[in-house]
């Protein structure tokens, strides 16, 4: 029996939003142990460093990269919504509003040119914003069921997850609907796009992680106990340059990472009971994740290093 606040993620139930205020920055020095599948990074007593205090961080909130290493985190389930831009000290440095809709942004993404993109769940939409937060263009309206977890490749085409209909919807660079993936999809929800266009779509009903060629053919599956890798509820993902998966599972309270080939290299469970819900990594294995406490009355970013140290918490 998953924990309430975990069975509370699955997208059929009515969100019910929470958000806490960035009010410290933590720097944590933590062990973890090199190879293979590690432990849990041990909690330390460290001094707590003001930080922004208009840097909301907002539960279910999704979080994205640009190739500065900024930082940004969608409102999720908090009111107004609208996308943070982090430094990489986590320091706010702008707000992307212009969202119609009233309930929620989920999914964000960033494009190699820095615009950014936001999934509009009161509008079923995603809007675009230009890198100094106009709003471009609203992608998808009339054919996006629920927009989730996004995703831009190299070539600026935009992927959709649509927790709706269960399926991932690709755009054009100019917004055209351009193809839409079917499959044996319990719930899609988070989304990579890799260097060759191959997709991975977390399957959060299913507890697996889908990996598809360009064309939406079925390339590889990764969970549902293959090589000893349990996933409960997965939400999003992520890739480093190695092509090592990286995997949310809010259910087990854990982020998990997996080899190319589909091995587990290590599983770096959340302390202080909370629960993994978006990633973002860099080229490198560093890695950023939004966590929900388990009570759903706060949330933080964690950087960990490509060993799985905790670098830093925002909160």
């Amino acid at each position: 029996m998953l924990p309430a606040r975990a069975q509370n993620l699955r997208r059929s139930r009515a969100w019910l939003g929470a958000c806490v205020a960035a009010s410290t920055l933590v720097l944590a020095a933590c062990g973890s142990t090199p190879g293979g599948a590690s432990a849990s990074p041990s909690a330390v007593t460290t001094p707590s460093v003001p930080a922004n205090p208009n840097a909301l961080i907002h539960s279910d909130g999704f979080i994205a990269l640009d190739g500065q290493g900024n930082i940004y985190v969608s409102s999720g389930d908090g009111p107004n919504p609208h996308i943070s831009k982090l430094s990489t000290s986590g320091q706010l440095l702008a707000k992307f509003v212009g969202f119609t809709g009233d309930i929620g942004v989920q999914g964000v993404a960033v494009d190699g040119q820095g615009n950014v993109y936001g999934a509009e769940q009161g509008a079923n939409d995603v809007v675009k914003f230009s890198p100094d937060g106009q709003v471009i263009s609203r992608i998808g309206a009339s054919q996006i069921g629920g927009p989730g977890g996004l995703a831009v490749d190299l070539r600026g085409v935009l992927y959709v997850a649509d927790e709706v209909n269960n399926a991932v919807e690709v755009f054009s660079p100019n917004g055209t609907l351009k193809q839409t993936i079917r499959g044996a999809f319990g719930k899609t929800r988070g989304l990579a796009v890799d260097g060759l266009g191959q997709l991975y779509v977390a399957d959060h009903e299913s507890g697996r992680v889908l990996k598809l060629d360009p064309s939406g053919k079925l390339l590889a599956s990764f969970g549902q106990g293959v090589n000893d890798i349990m996933l409960s509820y997965p939400i999003d993902v992520a890739l480093d340059r190695q092509g090592d998966i990286f995997v949310t599972d809010p259910g087990g309270m854990a982020l998990q990472k997996i080899s190319p080939d589909g091995m587990l290299l290590a599983k770096w469970p959340a302390r202080d009971s909370h629960h993994p819900i978006s990633v973002e990594a860099l080229p490198d294995g560093t890695t950023y994740t939004t966590e929900d406490a388990d009570d759903g009355k706060s949330a933080r970013i964690v950087e960990r290093s490509p060993t799985g140290s905790e670098l830093a918490v925002w909160s």
